[in-house]
């Protein structure tokens, strides 16, 4: 049996075959590949599921992205998300007892040795569950740090000498760093194929100021089934969801929608809602 999976009970089982029904989660731990044993809530679905990652932001643990998580799993995706231990609530916490916060966040938000764990991370999470079973669909989401984390893995050129793998079908980066910042050289963006959803805010602030900061992240993706979706009043922490239920719903509903468009094989446009600015390229 491998490290993360737990015998389903006959009551999961049920809830798993029921549609739109989420199963009850369970603890999952995953080994790196320098020994250290990741832990990780996993939202198991029925079958040789698609599978969905979600790399939480610095300071986070694995109940991040609540409502994103559930809305993936009821959409019928085994999720995974993990705890990046380096970069969880106790390195916030020095950051936050240090004299300057908000630079020390900022410099370890583009630390190479934090966001080169965090591949790993993400690493021993895939090769555990493809090795499970032949994985028809694989997705890598993540907010903030996590966004990073996706946009790295989807080959976005950096500062810190990493070479994105990309092994997912799609990706969705939530708050993600803009180009011309402290990861992100200009024009990082323009190597990367596969489909990425980019969400933010227009409280959603950057590195040096407004949400516009990010915005560059899109602008400079090559185009095939990209998509932008800017949520009017939403904020950085917002978009995590733990503090704002409503706002993570709306990230969940449009991450939901995009998946479901890129599998169905047709490029049909969002929904359009009043609280959202879309765009497609």
């Amino acid at each position: 049996m491998m490290p993360n999976t737990v015998n389903a009970t006959l009551l999961v089982s049920f809830l798993a075959a029921i549609p739109g029904m989420a199963v009850a989660e369970t603890r999952g731990v995953y080994l790196r590949a320098d020994g250290a044993r990741i832990e990780a809530r996993v939202l198991d679905a029925p079958g040789c599921a698609p599978l969905a990652i979600i790399s939480h932001g610095f300071g986070g643990n694995s109940k991040g992205n609540p409502q994103l998580a559930e809305a993936l799993n009821r959409a019928g995706y085994r999720v995974v998300v993990p705890n990046h231990a380096e970069s969880g609530p106790p390195a916030l916490l020095k950051i936050m007892a240090s004299g300057r916060p908000r630079e020390n966040l900022v410099n370890q938000a583009a630390n190479p040795t934090i966001l080169r764990l965090r591949e790993a991370d993400v690493s021993a999470i895939l090769a555990t569950e493809t090795r499970r079973c032949a994985v028809p669909f694989k997705v890598l989401a993540g907010h903030s740090m996590g966004g990073r984390t996706v946009l790295l893995e989807a080959g976005a050129g950096n500062r810190i000498g990493m070479k994105g793998a990309d092994r997912f079908d799609a990706y969705i980066a939530v708050s993600p760093a803009g180009e011309n910042t402290r990861l992100f050289p200009k024009g990082a963006m323009a190597g990367i194929r596969k489909p990425v959803l980019m969400i933010t805010g227009t409280q959603d602030e950057g590195e040096a100021g407004g949400y516009e900061e990010r915005l560059s992240a899109f602008e400079g993706l090559p185009p095939g089934a990209k998509r932008l979706a800017v949520i009017t009043g939403a904020t950085h922490i917002g978009l995590g969801g733990r503090r704002s239920p409503a706002t993570g719903k709306i990230v969940a509903d449009i991450s939901v929608e995009y998946l479901a468009m890129l599998r169905s094989g047709r490029n049909t446009p969002a929904t359009p809602r009043p609280d959202i600015l879309f765009a497609d390229k």
